[in-house]
């Protein structure tokens, strides 16, 4: 069979290597006339044609699938062309597995999306990911400004993701030098990838219900191992077994941590009562003070002190306070008088007094 053109030639990819589903763009020559001229692609041995998208005859996107190859060439396939062959290759990487409480220095690409309608996080599979290029054709964006199609299309929008999406405002801005013939079978290359939708959504499905089952098989296996132990009334059952553990854990932490925590709270006591006593230091020294201040004769001193610490704590019902008082109360005995005529006297005749005993 006599072909038109010359078989598909690669002889560039970017980038030259990833993990499963990376995005690469593949460079070449006669890599077909249009979407539908495209009818293969292969990236180590794993057919990438339902993820395709023709941009020209010497550049196509597409996504690498799950190939069983680390390292393997890229084939394209033409209607017009056949079966081409490829000068460069590419490298599958192994993903690292991350679990949702390790951490990791890069990004880690769940496929997932937000949906504003909606206000909740939805999985999509790969293959439904929205393509760049919609329409398969070369994008050349026009030269009017901005607000002028803002202006003109008020309240709608050119992203054909928006709720609001104009289609002449798209061509406008993307296609306004593109011919009809062009547009013609840009409308074959919707038409496809709605199929290829279809297609890839129940792939995709029919390709998840074994891991599904597995799950399923998995978690009925748990659900009836805990149902057992629930029902045992022995000692290895796996909860008694939990149970233990805690416990043993608990101990080993008191024990590790019962001396600390003791001389912690010991030094916060000691450091307390160091404050009331810096605190409350004129009262605590005031018995010693006025036995010295009797020695040397310093009656006024005594007084005023005794006075002052009268004002101060006289009405207190603190015991330590009263023990003070008491004491300092017990120095003033050995004057002549009592305390309160030490008090309600004047300060000259009470000196006078003490002089004349002494």
């Amino acid at each position: 069979m006599s072909r038109s053109r010359q078989p598909p030639l690669v002889t560039g990819i970017s980038p030259n290597e990833g993990i499963p589903w990376t995005k690469v763009t593949i460079r070449g020559e006669n890599l077909g006339t249009g979407p539908t001229d495209l009818i293969g692609l292969t990236i180590c041995g794993h057919n990438c044609l339902l993820t395709a998208e023709w941009m020209s005859a010497s550049k196509i996107v597409c996504r690498v699938g799950q190939a069983k190859n680390d390292k393997g060439d890229i084939i394209v396939t033409t209607k017009s062309g056949g079966k081409g062959t490829s000068t460069v290759s590419f490298k599958l990487l192994k993903p690292e597995k991350i679990g949702i409480l390790d951490q990791s220095a890069v990004w880690v690409d769940e496929m997932n999306y937000y949906d504003m309608r909606t206000d909740r996080n939805k999985g999509i599979p790969p293959l439904s990911l929205r393509p760049a290029n919609p329409l398969g054709i070369e994008i050349e964006k026009s030269k009017l400004p901005q607000k002028d199609l803002e202006a003109l299309f008020h309240g709608m929008s050119a992203d054909f993701t928006s709720e609001n999406f104009s289609a002449a405002w798209y061509l406008i801005e993307n296609h306004s030098t593109t011919s009809f013939e062009q547009l013609k079978m840009a409308v074959t290359n919707l038409k496809r990838q709605a199929n290829k939708k279809s297609e890839g959504s129940l792939a995709y499905v029919k390709g998840g219900l074994s891991t599904f089952f597995e799950a399923q098989d998995a978690l009925s296996a748990i659900h009836q191992k805990l149902e057992a132990d629930g029902t045992e009334k022995v000692e290895g059952s796996m909860t008694q077994r939990l149970e233990n553990v805690l416990n043993r854990a608990s101990n080993t932490a008191d024990t590790l941590f019962q001396e600390v925590l003791g001389r912690k709270d010991k030094a916060d006591s000691t450091r307390n009562a160091l404050n009331v006593l810096q605190r409350f230091k004129f009262l605590f020294n005031l018995p010693l003070n006025i036995k010295r201040n009797i020695q040397k004769g310093d009656y006024d001193v005594v007084i005023n002190d005794y006075e002052k610490a009268k004002s101060l704590f006289g009405k207190t019902e603190v015991q330590v306070f009263k023990k003070c008082i008491s004491l300092t109360s017990m120095r003033l005995v050995t004057l002549p008088g009592s305390v309160s005529e030490l008090s309600t006297s004047g300060r000259s005749s009470s000196c006078k007094t003490a002089k004349r005993a002494t």
